[in-house]
């Protein structure tokens, strides 16, 4: 656009607001005019007029009326105010009586509460207190009774039995014991009894039962002796299991068993053999139960039996004046059947039956002494 016709433009605008200014002001000044004070002003000439009264009273009583309306609506809000409050202050004053009584009513509840726990547990400590004295008292009579027994001669040993001894003596296993006559029957311990006459090798278990008020039964278990070894001039009495019964100077009907290595000083009563002598002791077994089988009987002709080598066992009949070399335990129901032949073949002939061959394959022999 052109310089001209903005500067025209802006020269409008001004004339304008220049106009708005001027009318503003001529209108402020007519307002002004207008307000006639007769205070203030007074006209020669002419009588002051009086503003109408009746005009007045008419604008009061319509303002009246209005701040009346006005007055009446602001007091029924405020009566209306006054009542919510009211009842509100009524509704609080019951809510805090309905508090108070419950916190009231909580703490009676809450103390009833605490009483009655207190009453219980004092029950409880007064019903354990009953039973400790009540168990107490129970103790005490039995170990008055106890102490009475003890004292008492109604309770003293009269008599002591013995059963399942053959070996051995009842009076041997009762001095074993160390039981006696008109003794307390509850002042000695079984299990230390027991032990005392286990000390003798020959008992294997013992059960002792007291027969109230005055008898005492002894049971026994003894070790039987089924073989012998030879040590020195004396014998040594041994069971199937290789305990050491006995080492006398009487030789007993027993097979005698040659060739152990048990070491001397370990043959004791009570003691065992050795492993490998416990082992050959097995081999032994084995050999008189094949041997017991025959039909001769051929257990009871068997008078030793050397256990040297455990590959080549060697057993001596002294009546039938027969030695045999068994060879190991392998066959044995056949070699018994062999020994039982030559024994009738051979029966007034000493000498020695050879069965340490393979019977597959070799006959045994037999060889006549010279």
């Amino acid at each position: 656009m052109p310089k001209k016709t903005k500067d025209i433009k802006r020269s409008n605008k001004k004339r304008k607001e220049e106009k708005k200014t001027s009318k503003h002001v001529e209108n402020d000044n007519i307002e002004k005019n207008n307000k006639f004070s007769f205070d203030e002003e007074i006209v020669i000439g002419l009588r002051r007029i009086d503003e109408p009264k009746v005009e007045n009273k008419n604008v009061k009583k319509k303002t009246n009326k209005k701040q009346k309306k006005i007055t009446n609506k602001e007091q029924k809000k405020k009566n209306n105010k006054r009542d919510i409050e009211s009842k509100q202050a009524v509704i609080k004053n019951k809510q805090l009586e309905n508090y108070e009584e419950i916190h009231i009513n909580v703490k009676k509840d809450t103390n009833n509460i605490r009483r009655n726990t207190k009453k219980r547990k004092s029950n409880k400590r007064n019903r354990i207190i009953l039973k400790i004295i009540k168990w107490i008292t129970l103790l005490g009579i039995i170990v008055g009774g106890i102490i009475y027994a003890m004292l008492s001669p109604i309770f003293n040993i009269s008599e002591i039995i013995v059963y399942g001894n053959e070996k051995l003596s009842s009076d041997t296993i009762i001095s074993l014991s160390r039981l006696s006559i008109n003794q307390n029957i509850f002042k000695f311990s079984t299990s230390s009894t027991i032990q005392a006459i286990k000390e003798n090798s020959y008992i294997e278990k013992v059960e002792i039962k007291r027969k109230l008020p005055d008898k005492v039964e002894i049971n026994v278990y003894e070790r039987e002796t089924t073989y012998m070894l030879m040590y020195g001039n004396t014998f040594v009495y041994i069971n199937n299991q290789g305990y050491i019964l006995e080492t006398t100077s009487v030789k007993g009907n027993y097979p005698i068993i040659e060739g152990y290595k048990t070491p001397k000083e370990n043959i004791k009563d009570g003691n065992r053999l050795n492993e490998e002598d416990l082992e050959k002791l097995e081999d032994v077994l084995k050999i008189m139960e094949s041997a017991k089988s025959v039909q001769n009987n051929l257990k009871d002709k068997i008078s030793k039996i050397d256990i040297s080598d455990k590959s080549n066992y060697i057993i001596t009949m002294e009546k039938e004046k027969k030695k045999i070399y068994l060879g190991d335990t392998t066959d044995l129901s056949t070699k018994m059947l062999w020994i039982n032949e030559f024994l009738d073949s051979e029966k007034e002939n000493e000498g020695t039956i050879y069965l340490n061959v393979n019977l597959n394959s070799e006959k045994p022999y037999f060889r006549e002494k010279v």
